[in-house]
């Protein structure tokens, strides 16, 4: 059982807003992100139990051929970056995944020691590396000499998914389209964990926000589960683990943003375009501005459209008969 003198801990750090690294942003946005959290955990959780995650077989893929694959992709929608310059200018850089380093560890954007970006890609030697690489060129393309705003920091992630799950839509019309099943059924599992794991989180938080107490008596206002005693335990474990909630909530807008992204090029393959301009708007505009240019408003259609490329993706992902699983 948790003690009081803890309990009053978490009110302490809500009101002062550490726990939120001092900005106010998950304390505005809770009830959105309950909403968008759960509706997403209930639904991902149906379709994942009946997935069999023995193991992931993908099929082999060279370095050469993933790099040809990610720069025909980067080519076509005019993306201007080359990987042959990255990697001759030092940026990009391939490392063997060995006993030292984590399977977790798939790719890294980020400025070093001499403030030199730099993009690390931990291969696996399989088409998943080009979906990693992928992914962290977005990131490179959004990250401006300066360090990144709060904004953009909450937004990258939803990017670089977004144009990953297109590329890996279009692999479906290649010889890897299993290995693309795979993927994104991994992906769905990642996605069904991580807002698993933030339920009592963001419980906590929404009690605060509409009693501005997270006592039992306040709890038991809102909620009829007989679940105080967890989602303290929850919160316990996760402020013990230094959990980063700001660092979570990227990930929880990321997802199923990027879902949002894909479904939406799906029905139309030049919203790519207003994608770059979303790439370019992160670092600039505000978190409605940025969300307006991608057509999700925050107080009329953000939790409706993203339940709604939810159900779409999860649709697709329900008929997909997966052969290597």
């Amino acid at each position: 059982m948790v003690s009081q003198e803890r309990i009053k801990n978490y009110k302490d750090w809500f009101e002062n807003l550490s726990f939120f690294s001092y900005n106010p942003f998950i304390l505005d946005e809770i009830e959105n992100l309950w909403n968008l959290s759960n509706y997403i955990y209930y639904n991902y959780v149906e379709v994942i139990k009946n997935i069999k995650f023995e193991k992931y077989d993908f099929s082999y893929v060279s370095l050469g051929e993933n790099i040809s694959l990610v720069q025909q992709f980067l080519d076509k929608y005019h993306i201007n970056i080359s990987v042959k310059e990255l990697i001759e200018s030092g940026i990009l850089i391939f490392k063997k995944i060995d006993e030292n380093v984590t399977k977790t560890k798939v790719g890294t954007s980020y400025y070093d020691k001499d403030k030199k970006r730099v993009i690390e890609i931990y291969l696996n030697d399989n088409i998943t590396d080009s979906c990693v690489l992928i992914h962290e060129i977005m990131h490179y393309l959004n990250q401006p000499e300066s360090q990144r705003n709060f904004v953009s920091n909450l937004l990258t992630e939803s990017l670089s998914y977004g144009i990953e799950f297109i590329y890996c839509e279009e692999l479906n019309n290649t010889i890897y389209h299993n290995d693309v099943e795979m993927f994104m059924k991994f992906m769905a599992r990642m996605i069904c964990k991580l807002m698993d794991r933030i339920y009592y989180i963001y419980k906590l938080i929404l009690l605060y926000k509409k009693e501005k107490d997270i006592s039992l008596e306040a709890y038991n206002k809102i909620f009829k589960d007989n679940n105080y005693e967890r989602m303290l335990e929850y919160f316990e474990q996760y402020a013990t683990e230094k959990k980063f909630i700001i660092r979570d909530t990227w990930n929880v807008l990321g997802y199923p943003i990027a879902i949002y992204i894909l479904e939406t090029y799906k029905n139309d393959n030049d919203f790519i375009k207003i994608l770059m301009e979303y790439n370019k708007a992160i670092n600039e505009k505000s978190y409605q501005e940025c969300l307006d240019i991608i057509g999700l408003n925050i107080d009329t259609e953000f939790v409706d459209k993203i339940k709604s490329s939810t159900n779409s993706f999860l649709e697709s992902l329900s008929s997909q008969k997966v052969k290597k699983l």
